[in-house]
């Protein structure tokens, strides 16, 4: 059994770990082996991730001083958090993954960017494109006009450029008939 003060130290700690997160996703891993849950550890942390089984009271106690209480309801029973402060999509899209192969690995939920999500919406994440693709799309989307632009702009002086080259090859013609 805990000390109150081992149990607050362990609600500051996860306080401290939960509070800058993301993207924070609720688990259920009954079933899971000591060898998957290291497995899906590993895979987590290269998402830039982590993952933490916690104590539901603590954790309750944890998630509502940090802003993030609407996930005390997904607290009940056997529970882990994966959580990120960088890219929830990949941490999402890693944990889908892992769970495709280990059926025992269940969403209950998560909470992005504020927004509460049920386990079909938290699985619904991970279908989202990353956020490198969507910078990607972004520069694209902005590139475009300019592209068209430069083209338009362009046009004209291409068009004298073919007009003299035509008028060039025309005399050439001309001087060897």
């Amino acid at each position: 059994m805990f000390t109150r003060a081992q149990k607050q130290d362990q609600i500051d700690a996860l306080k401290g770990m939960l509070a800058p997160a993301h993207g924070l996703f609720v688990m259920d891993f009954t079933g899971l082996s000591v060898g998957e849950v290291t497995e899906l550890r590993r895979k987590v942390k290269e998402a830039k991730g982590n993952y933490r089984v916690v104590r539901n009271t603590l954790a309750r106690l944890a998630v509502a001083e940090t802003g993030h209480g609407a996930l005390k309801q997904l607290l009940t029973g056997p529970a882990a958090v994966a959580y990120t402060d960088q890219d929830a999509v990949l941490l999402a899209k890693t944990l889908a993954d892992f769970a495709k192969t280990h059926e025992k690995l269940r969403f209950r939920g998560g909470l992005v960017e504020g927004q509460l999500l049920d386990a079909a919406q938290a699985k619904q994440v991970a279908a989202l494109p990353s956020r490198q693709e969507l910078v990607a799309k972004l520069l694209f989307v902005l590139q475009s006009p300019m592209r068209r632009l430069v083209t338009v702009l362009d046009a004209p002086v291409r068009g004298l450029a073919v007009s003299l080259k035509g008028i060039a090859d025309d005399k050439e013609r001309r001087e060897k008939a």
